[in-house]
């Protein structure tokens, strides 16, 4: 039987394989989809309110945002009184591209939760979020392993 790391290994790799083909020729990826997706959904931001509210850290959003700006999907505005601090805003071609992002996503959950009770749904997402929220307290705690 195969041990729980390996599930969620397996299902990781191939649901980007999925998302990466959905967005294919967008310039968007399974590593910017949730950042385009946020973006949209929770409006402009700097990239450590970015990388907080998708759960990555900041450099990981640093890399995405580099990207996404080269793909012509977001502008990055410099502060007005900090040249440091930025805001990022998505393009319109970011927001098409947040739509294909959330389209992939739902079609791989149909795809997936094909037969599945939407309980036994329920229920994996809420083991998920104590997964979720476990490793965040772990990471808090020992600060030297982020």
């Amino acid at each position: 039987m195969r041990s729980i790391n390996r599930h969620i290994s397996l299902y990781f790799h191939i649901a980007e394989r999925f998302i990466n083909r959905k967005l294919a020729g967008s310039g968007a990826s399974s590593g910017t989809a949730s950042l385009l997706i946020e973006l949209r959904d929770g409006g402009d931001r700097n990239p450590t309110a970015l990388a907080a509210a998708v759960g990555v850290d900041k450099s990981y959003v640093t890399r995405a945002l580099q990207s996404l700006k080269q793909a012509g999907h977001v502008v990055v505005i410099p502060g007005a009184s900090d040249g440091r601090s930025i805001t990022v805003s998505l393009t319109e071609k970011g927001r098409a591209a947040a739509g294909l992002a959330e389209e992939a996503m739902l079609s791989w959950i149909a795809i997936v939760g094909k037969g599945v009770s939407q309980a036994d749904l329920d229920t994996v997402n809420a083991v998920f979020d104590t997964f979720y929220l476990n490793a965040v307290e772990y990471f808090a705690a020992n600060p030297d392993l982020k």
